[in-house]
């Protein structure tokens, strides 16, 4: 199996985007700025996404999918309020197919600016895949504390520890008893890594 998403996906990029948006997508999510919302965060997205396969119609993959490549293609930690607005934005000045109206994709991408689970269940599934974080092994979820610290390294550690603890703590009750167990001994880890 490829596990480059762009090759993987190749035909259904080429279907539905600009060819010339290809290798710009392809940058983004590989700028060196990037160290959780990179090609691996994509991976998994999609890989969240696959699961649901067969329960899903082709347009409804494809437009899963399609969200996935386009959720984080504008990922700016500086101007965090309107990443996703651009990313739909995106969305839409690349999208080439014309004949049909792809509304998921807008849909996915906007949902995951939300920490409310959605009751529509295409939009759970996207969210869901955006956020498995959440329930991995702890040694996983503090690496990726890491990676979202280094993206915001620009921030200091007060006004970023405050923030992240608050972000963190209003995750309590989506993902189950190990989400609830994941961010009470993270948030417990920041609190003394920025004992300030």
């Amino acid at each position: 199996m490829v596990n480059n998403p762009f090759e993987r996906y190749q035909n259904l990029l080429e279907t539905y985007i600009d060819s010339r948006s290809i290798p710009v997508l392809w940058e983004n999510w590989n700028q060196y700025s990037r160290h959780y919302h990179s090609i691996e965060h994509l991976k998994s997205v999609i890989a969240g996404i696959e699961r649901w396969k067969y329960r899903l119609t082709r347009s409804e993959f494809d437009q899963l999918v399609l969200a996935a490549f386009f959720h984080d293609a504008i990922y700016d930690p500086k101007s965090p309020e309107n990443n996703e607005d651009q990313s739909i934005d995106l969305f839409r000045r690349t999208y080439i197919g014309k004949d049909q109206k792809f509304d998921l994709v807008d849909k996915a991408i906007e949902c995951t600016k939300n920490r409310k689970r959605p009751t529509d269940f295409l939009l759970k599934i996207f969210w869901e895949a955006d956020n498995d974080i959440f329930r991995k092994p702890y040694l996983k979820f503090q690496t990726y504390e890491k990676q979202i610290r280094k993206e915001y390294s620009h921030v200091p550690d007060d006004i970023y520890k405050n923030a992240r603890i608050k972000f963190l703590e209003s995750n309590y009750g989506l993902f189950g008893p190990k989400g609830d167990t994941n961010i009470r001994n993270l948030v417990k880890w920041i609190r003394n890594k920025y004992d300030i």
